[in-house]
């Protein structure tokens, strides 16, 4: 074992609390690549699909590549070993939670129990019109845009789009709005 994984076990046992905080990199290897670099989905697609506004003025458009990336690739994924390394910590009572920018839901797939999935996640829908929520295996994906079984609005995945506000805690301070990166950034 390398020097620095013997570092990182001994302060993880030596620590009172352990939170780990995830974003694509631990995903890769599952299969999902990246938003960025070279071979980033932001070289593939439009970032402005996943803008809020372009969703709401082009919803079946943003819905075809919406369905193209995260339900036919990304459905077909599945944990590697870092998501089941964090949830074997997890349920020995070493790791507290997990914070995860990701949307994939693998960390819940691995076995960990207690994740916070900052920017939500593409498991659930929710109805832009009465605000039902729906888990995604209850939602047929080949007529788009789907649409609310109670009032027939148009159901979005429950994420955060770029141009969307973070949602806030009662005594936070307000998040700033996302700003969606360019492919060249």
């Amino acid at each position: 074992m390398s020097d620095s994984y013997q570092e990182a076990a001994r302060i993880i046992r030596s620590a009172r609390r352990c939170v780990a905080f995830t974003g694509a990199g631990i995903s890769v290897e599952s299969g999902i690549p990246p938003f960025r670099g070279e071979k980033g989905l932001w070289n593939q697609y439009d970032p402005e699909t996943f803008d809020i506004r372009y969703f709401h003025s082009h919803t079946k458009a943003s819905w075809e590549v919406i369905r193209e990336i995260f339900y036919d690739l990304f459905g077909k994924v599945v944990p590697n070993p870092a998501h089941y390394a964090l949830a074997e910590l997890e349920a020995k009572g070493r790791l507290g939670s997990v914070i995860t920018q990701n949307v994939d839901n693998l960390h819940y797939d691995a076995g960990s129990r207690t994740v916070h999935e900052f920017h939500g996640s593409l498991k659930k829908l929710v109805c832009l019109g009465c605000r039902a929520k729906y888990m995604i295996s209850e939602i047929d994906l080949t007529r788009l845009p789907p649409e609310c079984e109670a009032c027939g609005k148009v159901l979005k995945p429950d994420v955060i789009f770029s141009g969307k506000p973070f949602p806030s805690l009662p005594g936070q301070i307000p998040l700033m709005k996302l700003k969606m990166p360019t492919a060249s950034s």
